[in-house]
């Protein structure tokens, strides 16, 4: 049976080393007895989002606040490329589902978009407070799926103004946009293996406008398809995030 996994905030992970003794937040203490029924001496892993592994076994199992002592204190680096996912927001819950899926897979960012064709519509306190709660799937992210670092989520934007204020394509990147246009290129024709951050434009349903593809293509995206079949606007997104980290690591 794998470890638990529990959040720890970075200022406490920072300085532990092995035999430090850490106390989780009410809320991790809690999921953890409560919820995952954790008891004194489970394997646990700690994470902090910054690239800290902290494994241990838990020493108090209480649900305000459990005590964890490390075993074993390590830092991972980021795996490269860096993945950023720019998504047209899906109208619903779907961007919800979204954020945690590609977070999963691996996205070191998302970039929520309001394009020409979304359904979505945020003024600025629903934006902020849209942004909150993606970011805290992101961390349910992380937990779920071991990866040590935590993706960050952009407040969302529109993509006008998203799309100038990017700076000039710098070398070792790849702009990407998922396309149904005439010239896409398949994405397996593409290299991936020498990239250092892959940019992947996704649309909403509806898919980018005329318009803008052809802005995206003027910043340096490069249209590409993905498959045979079209895909749900979320099921772009994992795709193309589990197609990258494919193809950049393949031997």
């Amino acid at each position: 049976m794998s470890p638990l996994r529990a959040w720890i905030d970075p200022t406490q992970a920072r300085p532990a080393t092995t035999g430090s003794r850490l106390r989780l937040s009410s809320e991790e203490s809690a999921h953890l007895v409560r919820s995952l029924r954790a008891r004194r001496g489970d394997a646990l892993v700690l994470l902090d989002g910054e690239g800290r592994l902290l494994e241990g076994k838990l020493e108090t199992a209480d649900g305000e606040g459990s005590i964890v002592e490390v075993t074993r204190a390590r830092t991972v680096e980021p795996v490269l490329p860096a993945i950023i996912v720019a998504q047209g927001m899906p109208k619903g819950g779907t961007m919800d589902d979204l954020v945690r899926t590609v977070c999963e897979a691996g996205a070191s960012e998302v970039v929520p978009l309001e394009t020409a064709r979304c359904e979505v519509k945020l003024d600025a306190d629903r934006a902020r407070t849209r942004t909150t709660r993606w970011q805290q799937q992101a961390v349910e992210a992380c937990k779920q799926s071991g990866h040590p670092w935590l993706a960050h989520i952009a407040l969302p934007a529109r993509f006008e103004a998203w799309l100038a204020s990017l700076p000039p394509c710098a070398p070792g990147e790849l702009r990407l946009t998922g396309s149904l246009e005439f010239d896409a290129q398949p994405v397996g024709e593409l290299d991936f293996a020498a990239a250092t951050k892959v940019l992947w434009l996704i649309g909403p349903e509806g898919d980018l406008t005329a318009a803008e593809y052809a802005a995206a293509r003027a910043a340096g995206f490069r249209p590409v398809v993905l498959g045979p079949t079209v895909l749900r606007a979320e099921n772009a997104a994992l795709a193309c995030v589990v197609i990258t980290q494919t193809l950049a690591h393949r031997r």
